[in-house]
């Protein structure tokens, strides 16, 4: 017989509490990213109801592609949990041989080797925790009766993500390279 939480968790997955899961942290990204970087001003109810609007919309996506984005989000989420905890603990450790802790972890956590080592970590959690399937669904094949995102559409997300990680690798070497 399965423990108390295992039946729970089944029950929360059989209810889809997870996809509401996962559109609560989408609106919530969305709507941080909006207020910090003001791309439609100050309100915030056109940032809310455009966070909401695009929440919704990742919402009706495994309806609609018949994938499911809730077990890889939270693959993502576990990995990355323990790889905090190695962190936490292993800085811990550290705290007993260096006097000065946070000084060497500033100079540590400020060099360009540091920035390239925290995108590889974030690309290896993104291809194994099952997120970079979701963005190849399309590129598959045309067999299945599903439907699936256009390669044009893969291309361009793909685009934008390596355009991004060249902005922040240029934002760095701009700085002096620290």
């Amino acid at each position: 017989m399965a423990d108390l939480f295992t039946s729970i968790v089944y029950k929360l997955l059989g209810l889809g509490f997870f996809n509401f899961l996962t559109f609560i942290l989408a609106m919530t990204l969305i709507y941080a990213l909006l207020r910090q970087r003001k791309i439609f001003g100050e309100s915030a109810l056109i940032n809310g109801l455009i966070s909401f609007s695009i929440a919704f919309f990742i919402f009706a996506y495994p309806i609609i592609s018949g994938i499911s984005i809730s077990i890889p989000i939270a693959t993502f989420f576990s990995q990355a949990f323990v790889f905090i905890l190695i962190f936490f603990i292993g800085i811990l450790i550290a705290s007993f041989f260096y006097p000065d802790l946070p000084k060497a972890l500033q100079d540590f956590f400020t060099t360009r080797n540091t920035m390239f080592a925290m995108i590889g970590l974030s690309i290896a959690l993104f291809v194994t925790s099952g997120l970079v399937g979701i963005i190849l669904s399309g590129l598959g094949g045309g067999s299945s009766s599903k439907p699936s995102a256009p390669t044009e559409v893969i291309l361009l997300v793909a685009g934008l993500i390596i355009a991004v990680v060249i902005l922040l690798i240029a934002g760095s070497v701009g700085r002096g390279g620290r």
